[in-house]
């Protein structure tokens, strides 16, 4: 049964135990009155434990779904040349500088940029959100 059929069927339990709190019996009727609202009392905490339950599934839902999107994004934008991953030109080849692997990992596909901070000499590439160094040139594209 799905979630939401459960949903249901503990509603309905909830209303039939309404019911039998309007019952009138005759013998012990106190100690009935308590066992059915033991019942309800359990009933209302399944079905709050149920709707917990149902969000956490759809946030691992669209989690699943995230991740699948963005394992068609690289397998089709997304090509290898060495330790890095580049954007794909149109004829599948490798372009332009890389994508940072640390942000990658996170779901962001950032190209690295060249930190000239240190003047002519010292032009490294580095991650412009991590701040990840990857050094001196090199690390570039080639067809």
């Amino acid at each position: 049964m799905d979630i939401a059929g459960t949903l249901a069927s503990v509603s309905a339990a909830l209303g039939l135990v309404k019911e039998l709190r309007s019952i009138d019996a005759q013998f012990d009727k106190a100690e009935l009155k308590l066992k059915i609202a033991d019942l309800t009392e359990s009933l209302s905490e399944a079905k709050l434990g149920l709707v917990d339950v149902a969000q956490e599934l759809q946030a691992k839902d669209a989690e699943i779904a995230n991740l699948k999107e963005q394992l068609q994004f690289r397998a089709a934008k997304l090509v290898e040349q060495g330790s890095f991953r580049y954007f794909a030109d149109e004829h599948g080849k490798p372009t332009g500088v890389p994508i940072c692997p640390v942000c990658e990992k996170k779901g962001l596909f950032l190209k690295l940029a060249q930190d000239r901070s240190k003047g002519a000499g010292g032009v490294t590439y580095a991650c412009p959100s991590c701040k990840a160094n990857y050094g001196y040139s090199g690390i570039v594209a080639r067809a």
